[in-house]
């Protein structure tokens, strides 16, 4: 919204034939080689759009809430599905949510086609279906268009998150990004850059930048961490409200999928 394994090296080939007497034997030379060949054929450094699956570990306090995935497909050339799961529960209580943006990308641009949202658990189940065409954003569902300025750059709720990447890994250290959600509402999500930390999740240590939501005058307080030398992959999010906390989703363990 899966144990990360990645190494770098260069291969090199030794040659020890001639060199019998030398402290080094032949099976150990075998083994050195061994290792740095087979390390220079593992995964190529991540990008932001290296195809992914993420699991994260969902709580508020000491209690667990449940868990949430990510994922982030390739199915075309630059188009891509960007989605989110969580399975959360809390005494009798029960939110299951799935969201999908499909999107395409252009010289850095990330530009929604079709967005689906869909709730069920306790309360009353809802589904929203956006689509994004020629400008226009249309509510698939009720076969009504939204009202949204033409002159502004729509995202959906999930697709805005993979342009945020994209622009953390250009060097961008504040954005804001115009979207309509899924209560088909429009919003200005304003974020910024104010750390780098290593921090430790489930996952393990990792290296991150830290932003947060900005939102003058409200009590609500969101940060992200986002990994770099993981394609500024999600590392962890967590919601405060009035000083206290409302959600803590940490990475649990991930994967990537490269084409």
């Amino acid at each position: 919204m899966l144990r990360k394994v990645n190494c770098f090296s260069v291969s090199c080939l030794l040659a020890l034939s001639l060199f019998n007497s030398q402290a080094i034997s032949s099976e150990q030379a075998a083994v050195a080689e061994q290792s740095e060949n087979s390390s220079s054929t593992e995964s190529p450094k991540m990008t932001v759009l290296t195809p992914f699956n993420a699991k994260y570990k969902v709580s508020k306090g000491r209690l667990n809430l449940g868990s949430a995935k990510r994922q982030l497909s390739q199915i075309g050339e630059n188009r891509f599905t960007f989605s989110y799961f969580s399975d959360l529960s809390f005494l009798i209580l029960s939110d299951h949510r799935r969201e999908t943006s499909e999107l395409t990308i252009n010289e850095g641009n990330v530009t929604p086609i079709r967005y689906l949202f869909k709730r069920e658990g306790t309360g009353s189940d809802k589904s929203t279906t956006l689509s994004f065409t020629d400008g226009q954003i249309l509510d698939s569902e009720e076969n009504a268009k939204i009202e949204a300025a033409e002159n502004i750059h729509w995202y959906d709720e999930i697709s805005y998150q993979l342009q945020m990447k994209m622009d953390l890994a250009a060097g961008k250290t504040e954005m804001k990004y115009y979207l309509i959600d899924h209560k088909k509402r429009d919003k200005l999500y304003h974020f910024k850059v104010v750390a780098e930390e290593i921090i430790e999740v489930p996952a393990g240590k990792i290296n991150t930048v830290k932003l947060q939501r900005i939102r003058p005058g409200d009590d609500r307080l969101t940060e992200f961490w986002l990994a770099p030398d993981l394609g500024y992959l999600l590392v962890r999010i967590r919601q405060e409200r009035d000083g206290s906390e409302v959600a803590d989703a940490q990475l649990e363990k991930y994967v990537f999928t490269p084409m």
